[in-house]
């Protein structure tokens, strides 16, 4: 049975237990309208929370960082791994590893790297003309948004 989400904070900027409930459910991949199911409340009172209520916003939003973070970790650990395989692989004279590597790596193409500008005057420049069109970019969406 579904209850009214009246908000049952403690103090400001804490969310309910249903919003809690909501939070795991949405970091946990569940839809709003099974979120909702899990916690007892209606899918219109999750879409007004998502829509307004600015602690729960917050909250999602500080989780999905944490989550996104957490992944991320997880993901350059499993990279030094897999670098580390690459490594003993052609160590261990993997003719075909070590030939994907170089061909991964641009060295069997047939073409040098490209390799920037060494004058600095002249990267700062680049800079400085990359931000100005895009300002000038932001300018132009802001004025046709209007």
């Amino acid at each position: 049975m579904q209850r009214k989400a009246t908000d049952e904070r403690q103090e400001p900027g804490e969310l309910s237990p249903a919003q809690e409930q909501v939070l795991t459910a949405l970091l946990g991949g569940a839809t709003v309208t099974t979120a909702a199911q899990a916690a007892g409340v209606d899918r219109t009172t999750v879409h007004r929370w998502l829509r307004s209520d600015f602690d729960f916003q917050a909250a999602l939003n500080r989780a999905r960082r944490e989550l996104r973070d957490a992944m991320s970790s997880r993901l350059h650990d499993a990279a030094q791994r897999a670098v580390q395989t690459v490594c003993a692989a052609v160590e261990g004279g993997d003719a075909k590893i070590a030939i994907a590597l170089l061909k991964g790596l641009g060295l069997l193409d047939g073409r040098a790297a490209a390799i920037g500008v060494d004058n600095p005057s002249v990267l700062r420049d680049e800079v400085e003309v990359a931000e100005q069109e895009a300002a000038s970019d932001r300018n132009l969406r802001a004025m046709l948004a209007l």
